[in-house]
């Protein structure tokens, strides 16, 4: 009888043998001990000439194991791998035993062929449980890719989850140096990059061809990504580190072939222009930083510039740039953030610095001003590349003249999710092309929203004025009847803002994400606020809003009997002042700049465990509807006139991939502008607009209906789960795939007008919940099992957690008294309530760092690294108090606690034995001390270490 599936032990050789045709090496490691042991080998033999023929001795190599891991995170060693930005080697000091000083190299970030790339199977790891990886690759001796297999027709995330499990039980010591993971079950492949803290499966990447092909079949996956040129430079040169949230990101495969276009235009053809269509959301300015960076450093470019509009600095922005940027060794960051554009000429006067980033106004001031002009005037025909980020706005003024005029020999490279074509120019009549050049390289957002790098719209047109043809778009008299008038009727206003209070929670997942409202003026802004507060005077929702206003109103003298406020800026300080009493801040329109950057904080930092912080609903004109990001943001109500790439720009605000209860973004339309809308996706989705939005609601009933007629078919009421248990696993399995199907179907539904679980007569909400509550015991029964995949995110919650806690402290705001005051009680808060174990045993070291260290940081300080140098103190002090208690030297307690760190509970216990003969102990009190010891360095590890 022939099986139906290849089985994982066949997947498993083919990929070996794959491996080995693209030039890796195979070797027999069968445990944790042969791992160290042969890495041990490749250092010796790559420093021999360093090591002068004595190689490391037992206790040179411990040095040097603590020096590579020690107590560091995935994120320090990731960084230890690569080295630096300019000196892209991985590298180690460490004494040897005769106190001299011994530089080790274990990594060539430049050249691939410096390196040996080798490939192990069935490694076994006995700790808290043994484990046996599938396959994998070690770059000299590193492990440095985990691939799990499963075999063809089993569920892609069952590899996902053991990774999970593999991380949480035995990921220690060597196999912390993971940067990627590879997951695959032969037909469907996926890599993601290692980190501290959770993995979340929506940032599984597809690889994929130049074209945007996926190339998910195992062999076709391998011989592209694991093309060991390829691989090495994904770990060296398209690895990014994020210093603010100290993760690491690998880049997706349209970024890597987008930066490659770019560098060979810079190198071989210095003459010509180009720019990257990538869809809004994809991660562009990510792509442009890296092609930034690597044109600096490989190319023969005096200077690159970074170009931003001002519009988009906002704080928060600019602090997730200087995130990904190295640090400058004599002037700190690259990020130009001082509001004086004699620190710009200074910038570009220095030679230690080929990287800038500035704005495209103060650019454009410098090389006006008659002061800055003779310093300027070897740019001339100096080399200089330009990357702007955003090209479809600030690059066609006056500006971009300017410039052009100046640097004579300038290459510049634009970066825009919509470009300007012919159906949407401008009044000067340029399109992107005519100002680029050649498109370089394209990821439309039809590519973003299959590959999961971006979600899908659900798309909602709701009628608001009920007459026959009453109006036209672009009409502004009709019949008449004066359509400005009439869509910004108070009635009207009202009807809108009593439909978000009633459906924002159903919309929102129960308020788990916000939303933003775009209107068509200030003035009505204001109304809209206004009607809020008077139809929701409890304030259930946090609503607010934000906006730039004119000196000289034309409607100022129609305002000057009226009760509403004359100007939009009086208006707007009637709003601050209530936000002031909302959230305890002290905003004004004089600290215009402060408000917008509190606004942006609290917009992206939305948790509905915190729903006193939050801002529910933000209301716009113009602001927010472009180059914000946030994955919390998951609904967009329209009422103002949308088209071309700002349409496309405003619907991308909803769309960035969070956890699976964010099933796509919604857009919710008072006004009739599907024509508007059909236009704009049918441009910058290249004439296909099928995949962008999510089925109709009717489409959506109909599975609902099939879902839940599946599931009473296997069991009929909730009660009769029960029955299943008597069954068997298979039973439970099909009722876990039954039910699953139809928390995804509800999870898509519930944020349409028209559902409603009253009006259903085969299954209630009360259903839902017995089911959800049977489904949450299957899963703890099955919980194990490798065959099924339970979205579990579908029916828990979030929970508050040490990685949770962290990255919260990381987003301490340094730059404002208040808000970093705020931030601190919060998490002090949360701390006070923790019910996680492991966040309970550090809950009181990290409530002392935020009464001890927080509010002595500078305003430039790094939260996080203040944070592990806090953490390293106590630890130090801790195995300090504790070795004068046991009468041990210091140094036996710190080697006890590296090799158990390093080598678990088989960690040698020489030094700790001989350290207590010397101090004359009997047995029992040796072996009392030894208790102490162990229960100390394992207490120590679990609070002192944030991984």
């Amino acid at each position: 009888m022939t099986r139906e599936y290849q089985s994982e032990a066949e997947l498993e050789d083919q990929l070996m043998k794959r491996l080995n045709a693209l030039g890796y090496q195979t070797i027999q490691l069968h445990d944790e001990k042969a791992v160290i042991s042969h890495f041990r080998d490749v250092l010796n033999q790559r420093n021999r000439d360093r090591l002068k023929g004595k190689v490391l001795t037992d206790t040179e190599f411990i040095r040097a194991l603590n020096e590579l891991t020690g107590s560091k995170t995935i994120y320090q060693m990731a960084q230890l791998l690569r080295g630096s930005d300019y000196q892209p080697h991985g590298k180690i000091v460490i004494t040897r035993d005769d106190n001299s000083e011994l530089y080790l190299e274990f990594f060539d970030g430049i050249n691939f062929e410096n390196n040996t790339f080798e490939i192990a199977h069935q490694i076994t790891v006995n700790a808290k449980y043994t484990n046996r990886y599938d396959v994998t690759i070690l770059i000299n001796g590193l492990p440095v890719v985990q691939i799990e297999l499963k075999r063809r027709g089993v569920e892609l995330p069952q590899a996902f989850n053991q990774i999970i499990r593999y991380r949480n039980e035995s990921f220690r010591q060597l196999f912390r140096f993971i940067q990627i993971f590879v997951i695959s079950n032969g037909e469907d492949t996926r890599y993601f990059a290692n980190n501290d803290g959770k993995l979340n499966s929506n940032f599984m990447f597809y690889w994929t061809d130049q074209k945007n092909h996926w190339l998910n079949e195992i062999n076709a996956f391998a011989a592209s990504f694991f093309n060991r040129q390829r691989l090495h430079s994904l770990i060296a040169r398209y690895t990014i580190f994020d210093s603010d949230e100290q993760r690491m990101l690998i880049m997706r495969p349209y970024q890597v072939y987008a930066v490659e276009k770019i560098i060979d235009r810079v190198q071989n053809h210095p003459g010509e222009n180009g720019y990257i269509w990538h869809t809004t959301g994809s991660g562009k300015t990510i792509t442009a930083f890296k092609a930034s960076q690597l044109i600096a450093r490989d190319t023969d470019a005096k200077k690159v510039i970074f170009l931003i509009d001002r519009s988009d600095l906002d704080t928060q922005t600019a602090d997730n740039f200087n995130a990904y940027l190295p640090q400058i060794k004599t002037e700190g960051r690259a990020l130009d953030r001082i509001d004086s554009t004699e620190m710009l000429v200074e910038q570009l006067q220095s030679k230690s610095n080929p990287l800038i980033v500035t704005t495209i106004q103060k650019l454009n001031y410098a090389i006006k001003n008659n002061q800055y002009k003779n310093l300027l005037t070897p740019y001339h025909d100096a080399k200089v590349v330009f990357i702007e980020d955003e090209a479809h706005r600030s690059q066609f003024g006056e500006m971009r003249k300017g410039i052009n005029r100046w640097f004579k020999n300038a290459q510049h490279i634009g970066f825009t999710g919509t470009p300007i074509f012919a159906e949407n120019v401008g009044q000067d009549g340029r399109t992107t092309e005519t100002l680029y050049g050649e498109c370089l390289h394209q990821y439309l957002i039809k590519d973003a929203i299959r590959d999961r790098n971006v979600l899908g719209f659900s798309m909602q047109y709701l009628n608001t004025i009920h007459g026959k043809d009453v109006f036209k778009d672009g009409d502004e008299m009709v019949s008449g009847i004066d359509k400005k008038e009439v869509m910004e009727a108070d009635d009207r206003l009202k009807m809108i803002v009593q439909h978000i209070l009633l459906n924002h929670g159903q919309i929102t997942h129960n308020r788990h994400y916000n939303a933003i409202l775009a209107v068509s003026s200030t003035r009505v802004a204001l109304k809209y606020y206004n009607l809020f507060k008077k139809l929701d005077p409890e304030h259930q929702l946090h609503v607010t809003t934000i906006f730039t206003w004119k000196a000289n109103e034309k409607d100022n003298e129609k305002k000057q009997d009226k009760k509403e406020a004359l100007t939009s800026r009086h208006g707007l300080e009637s709003v601050i002042k209530d936000y002031n009493q909302m959230f305890e801040t002290n905003f004004s329109t004089e600290k215009f700049k402060d408000y917008f950057n509190d606004v942006s904080r609290r917009m992206k930092q939305f948790n509905y465990q915190t729903p006193e912080n939050n801002i529910d609903v933000l209301i716009v004109v113009n602001m927010f509807l472009t180059g914000f990001d946030s994955p919390k943001l998951s609904t967009l109500y329209i009422d103002k006139k949308l088209q071309w790439h700002n349409l496309i720009q405003a619907f991308s605000r909803t769309n960035r991939i969070e956890l699976d209860s964010k099933p796509f973004g919604n857009i919710l339309a008072y006004r009739n502008m599907k024509q508007d809308t059909d236009d704009a996706v049918r441009l910058f989705s290249a004439g296909s607009s099928k995949s962008l939005f999510v089925p109709s609601y009717d489409e959506l009933q109909k599975q609902f209906d099939n879902a839940v007629k599946d599931l009473r078919q296997i069991s009929p009421t909730p009660q009769s789960v029960d029955n299943l248990h008597n069954l068997g696993k298979e039973a439970l399995q099909k009722f876990v795939l039954a039910f699953r199907e139809v928390l995804r179907v509800h999870n898509k539904i519930r944020v349409y007008d028209e559902f409603d679980f009253s009006k259903m007569t085969n299954f209630t909400h009360q259903d839902l919940e017995s089911y959800r509550s049977k489904y949450a015991d299957v899963y703890q029964k099955l919980i194990d099992d490798p065959d099924v995949d339970f979205e579990i995110e579908l029916i828990a919650a979030d929970t508050i957690d040490v990685g949770y806690i962290v990255n919260l402290i990381h987003a301490i705001n340094l730059k404002d008294e208040d808000q970093r005051g705020q931030d601190t009680r919060r998490i002090k808060k949360m701390l006070v309530n923790a019910a996680d174990p492991e966040l309970k045993l550090k809950s009181d070291l990290l409530q002392a760092f935020l009464d001890e260290i927080v509010p002595q940081l500078k305003p430039e300080d790094n939260v996080g690294n203040a944070l592990n140098q806090y953490l390293i103190r106590k630890r130090e002090e801790s195995v300090k108090e504790f070795s004068e208690q046991v009468h041990l030297p210091e140094e036996v307690i710190r080697k006890e606690m590296d090799d158990i760190n390093f080598y678990g509970e088989n960690a040698n216990t020489k030094a700790l034995n001989e350290a207590l003969n010397a101090n004359g102990l009997k047995f029992m009190e040796k072996r009392t001390v030894k208790n102490r010891v162990k229960t100390f360095v394992t207490k120590a590890l679990k609070k002192f270490v944030l991984s």
